[in-house]
């Protein structure tokens, strides 16, 4: 996420506990009714429509389509506000064009330039249909999902810069390739394309981790509402399974790359794996998955978040100061700052893990506690009542950015009211 603003956020007090003696605050009643409402702030109303905002305080005080459907699910899911999370669909599908669905909505401009809220879209769906089992609304998006699906496929081009960029398959592996600076991962302290920090071009984890979610997910519900079938998308399916492993496993690192076929920095140790590990289902083996799991929890894993970036890597960053000008702290952003959204995505990938490995469920669920509490707390002890944007890289682990950020807060709460 890209801004330029020219206040700063109001100081932080609250500093994060890495040494909780007793996590039994995070079973009470309280604790969960404290973060539903920590999740309001970010619930907007309109004469029209359900706005899901990006942040409630400081910047980021608009939509965002990455930001809403990843937060989709704690802040509406979780309390079953259906209704609100169908005007909040509804929204954005109507705004998608060719197949993208808008990176940002902000006084009245938009403005379609990631490569990655369009999957969002259609994961937050096969969430929203998971929790409600609303299959008629589901039918109603089936429209958007299929522009989506054929953009992805085809090819989709938006300008940035005043350049053309490209989103596309290639036909040959069934890899979507994205263009720089599309994915949550931009920071360009300049602002005009000429010092992004992490390019990500080419093949990245998470973009195609969600592509094959939303291929089988678009394919098992089409199925099912009309029993027709589509030979191509079950050709690419397939495609997929046959060469993700075989393209992003990195036999000698022992995890999985970031990028392949693009960024030379995209065999680095970074946390977007998870999105995959969670979310891809049968993509990945489970003697994999453990693997690069084990590399994660050692080297990102933090009591805020994961870190973007592994802290033995020679560019890693471990402090990340929120007043400092942005052509200072930008290079910090995904270089090492830990980000509390991660954690859903983690645990979403450690529960099965633990399962296939005989852990019981009790103990699982202990695991998971263990890891949200520092943030629970955090949210709790804060002046502001919610979690920051992010957290630095290293000890004693500072806030940073945004004060109040809607996607930490509601992976937060939707992992909590899953296991605690």
């Amino acid at each position: 996420m890209l801004y330029h603003s020219s206040h700063m956020p109001a100081n932080q007090s609250t500093r994060l506990d890495s040494n909780i003696s007793s996590i039994d605050f995070i079973y009470e009643k309280s604790t969960h009714e404290a973060l539903a409402q920590a999740c309001n702030l970010f619930v907007k109303h309109t004469p029209s429509t359900t706005e899901l905002w990006a942040a409630s305080r400081d910047w980021f005080m608009e939509e965002w389509g990455r930001d809403t459907f990843i937060s989709l699910s704690g802040l509406l899911l979780t309390t079953k506000r259906y209704e609100e999370a169908r005007q909040v669909f509804r929204h954005f599908a109507k705004l998608e064009q060719n197949g993208l669905i808008p990176n940002v909505i902000k006084d009245d401009a938009i403005e379609y330039n990631t490569s990655d809220a369009s999957l969002w879209f259609i994961h937050a769906t096969k969430q929203y249909m998971r929790s409600s089992r609303d299959t008629d609304f589901v039918k109603e998006l089936m429209p958007t999902i299929k522009n989506i699906i054929d953009g992805y496929k085809n090819g989709i081009v938006y300008e940035r810069n005043d350049r053309p960029q490209n989103i596309y398959m290639d036909r040959n592996d069934g890899l979507i390739v994205t263009p720089a600076q599309s994915t949550w991962m931009d920071a360009d302290p300049a602002g005009d394309g000429s010092t992004i920090i992490t390019p990500r071009n080419g093949k990245c984890i998470e973009i195609n981790g969600l592509w094959y979610e939303a291929l089988v997910f678009y394919d098992e519900v089409r199925q099912g509402l009309s029993s027709d079938d589509d030979q191509e998308v079950s050709e690419i399916i397939s495609l997929l399974k046959e060469s993700f492993l075989k393209k992003f496993w990195n036999a000698q690192a022992g995890y999985l790359n970031d990028v392949i076929d693009g960024d030379p920095k995209g065999s680095q140790l970074r946390p977007n794996q998870v999105i995959a590990l969670g979310y891809a289902g049968d993509l990945i083996p489970l003697e994999f998955s453990i693997k690069a799991m084990h590399a994660i929890r050692t080297k990102l894993l933090t009591p805020g978040g994961l870190r973007t970036l592994s802290r033995d890597d020679p560019d890693y960053i471990g402090s990340y100061d929120t007043y400092k000008p942005m052509s200072e702290k930008d290079p910090a952003y995904h270089q090492g700052s830990a980000w509390p959204w991660l954690i859903g995505p983690y645990c979403d990938a450690l529960v099965p893990i633990r399962t296939a490995q005989g852990v019981s469920r009790a103990d699982i669920k202990k695991e998971v506690a263990q890891i949200i509490a520092p943030l629970v707390k955090f949210c709790l002890d804060s002046e502001f009542k919610s979690i920051p944007e992010l957290f630095s890289g290293n000890p004693p682990y500072e806030p940073g950015g945004t004060t109040s950020q809607a996607w930490s807060v509601s992976e937060i709460l939707r992992i909590m009211e899953i296991w605690c």
